[in-house]
């Protein structure tokens, strides 16, 4: 988005609460150097029609102007307010919504919505809903840390929105940043509701290392960002909040699918959870938002798969996951074999002669570059389904096959590699002959 098309929405309803939102817009507005528009919606009534209710717009949009930011009042005239907005944002898209949230009662969160959520929920670009805005008022301007958010992100590419929303949050003013993961585990057997639940430490260290991936990607470091990966048996969104109130954050930040009508009774909403629990400000960023592809991190990939069948095309695979590996990233090698009819120690001497032919195939040149490479030899019957969990159990930043993938003929080559990118979830470099 170009500087001069950057603007800001703040839709009101003149309570003192969307008052105090206005004020948190405009500091926001001032400093991204942009424009706010103050938007309200109404239906003419008897008598005067909406002279008071202009009347009343152009007053607040004075109050929050004479803070130095350049507000512009529009008048939205229709009963459905969250309709309204939605279609003037649509024809001329802002690079954020701000709106207060709603005051709920035990009640209303079984009900369809607030204005400020169904605004959240199917505005093309984000949304801040503000319940605290002295958090946001005081930020940037006080000295310190910074505003303390926390950024719930899953292991799809689509959360790289959400991360790339936070990119440009971290240009307004410093951040504490805690990005969080939540995943759903079944509970172990015989274990109660109030039972800790924890991950087994290999799952929990290979989540965190995914995550940190994800941080690093597209936010360029990962030094000064907490990451936090939490198990829960249900409803993640009640996680998020949780943690929300134990890092004491002033802002979460989550991303939303927009479903709506049948949609979104089979599928559980992980931000209109947080909409509705949250106790601080929430930041929805929806998952087909676009950005500037000249803002993006280069990834580095850190830690590289590579799997060969010791044919001389699955061979040449290798270098380019050497080449591809990050300095001083970890590359693993893999063959995925038939389970052997033999055991004991002929089996171990069988897989210990198929790990020397993996290590015959190194470079030279990885010594100079990173760290020794890892070996493996797996018993798998299906071997497209053993890369994608070896990928998977090794947290794999890329994953490197020849172009016919495993098998001892092209047909076979090419159903291997076609099956492996359909349960694939990670970046996938294919070696092609140079015949082909």
């Amino acid at each position: 988005m170009n500087a001069e098309s950057i603007r800001l929405v703040c839709a009101t309803d003149l309570t003192a609460r969307a008052g105090r939102a206005a004020d948190a817009a405009a500091v926001l507005a001032s400093r991204w150097h942009a424009p706010l528009t103050l938007v309200h919606s109404a239906e003419p009534g008897p008598g005067p029609g909406l002279v008071p209710v202009q009347r009343r717009l152009l007053l607040e949009a004075e109050r929050v102007r004479s803070e130095g930011t350049v507000v512009d009042p529009v008048l939205l005239r229709g009963f459905a307010a969250g309709e309204r907005v939605l279609e003037y944002v649509r024809k001329d898209p802002p690079a954020l919504i701000v709106v207060a949230s709603a005051v709920k009662g035990p009640l209303d969160r079984w009900a369809f919505g607030s204005v400020a959520e169904q605004i959240a929920q199917a505005a093309p670009v984000p949304t801040l809903v503000v319940r605290d805005a002295a958090a946001l008022e005081r930020w940037p301007a006080e000295r310190g840390p910074g505003l303390a958010v926390l950024v719930a992100v899953d292991l799809y590419a689509t959360s790289d929105n959400v991360l790339q929303w936070v990119r440009t949050l971290r240009r307004l003013g410093p951040c504490t940043l805690t990005v969080c993961h939540v995943n759903v585990v079944a509970p172990p057997p015989g274990s109660g509701a109030a039972d800790p639940l924890e991950n087994p430490p290999r799952l929990q260290a290979r989540l965190e290392r995914e995550v940190r991936k994800k941080v690093r990607d597209v936010l360029g470091d990962d030094d000064n960002v907490k990451v936090v990966v939490r198990p829960t048996r249900f409803r993640p969104g009640a996680t998020i909040v949780s943690l929300a109130r134990e890092r004491r954050a002033e802002l979460i930040v989550v991303g939303t699918h927009q479903r709506h009508g049948l949609s979104r009774l089979f599928h559980a909403s992980l931000s209109r959870t947080v909409l509705h629990d949250a106790e601080t400000n929430v930041a929805c960023v929806p998952l087909v938002a676009e950005f500037d592809p000249r803002d993006a991190h280069l990834p580095e990939y850190r830690r590289v798969l590579v799997a060969t069948d010791f044919s001389a095309l699955g061979n040449a695979a290798v270098p380019h996951a050497c080449g591809a590996c990050a300095i001083g990233g970890l590359v693993r090698i893999i063959h995925v074999t038939p389970g052997s009819e033999t055991s004991g120690a002929a089996a171990t001497r069988a897989r210990d002669r198929l790990k020397e032919r993996l290590a015959g195939l190194v470079p030279v040149e990885m010594g100079a570059r990173g760290q020794p490479p890892e070996l493996g030899v797996i018993e798998h019957e299906d071997p497209a389904l053993a890369i994608a969990a070896e990928a998977d159990r090794f947290g794999a930043d890329l994953v490197c096959l020849a172009s016919h993938g495993l098998g001892g003929s092209k047909a076979v080559f090419g159903s291997v590699t076609q099956r492996v990118l359909k349960v694939l979830r990670r970046p996938l470099l294919v070696v092609r002959r140079p015949d082909e």
